[in-house]
């Protein structure tokens, strides 16, 4: 008990060495999570892109097969757009 409350109450510190060997593994820690976020952006975005196009895909083969239902007051309306 008394030798633990010596160590507690002396004034070392870290070493150089330490120090240096919790900078690196950090840095390894930071490197690791900023590729995997990376590639999530970047998966995200495909998707996005994806899904944007099918979307107009599907606008466009609706637009395409539907006759053209709008009644003569909605024509109107729609040419002062």
């Amino acid at each position: 008990m008394n030798a633990f409350l010596k160590r507690l109450k002396s004034n070392e510190g870290f070493t150089l060495v330490e120090m240096m060997i919790v900078g690196a593994i950090l840095s390894v820690l930071v490197l690791a999570f900023t590729g995997y976020m990376y590639q999530q952006a970047r998966q995200t975005k495909s998707m996005s892109e994806k899904q944007s196009y099918n979307q107009l895909k599907a606008n466009v083969l609706n637009a395409t097969t539907q006759p053209d239902t709008l009644t003569a007051s909605e024509a109107i309306t729609f040419d002062k757009l």
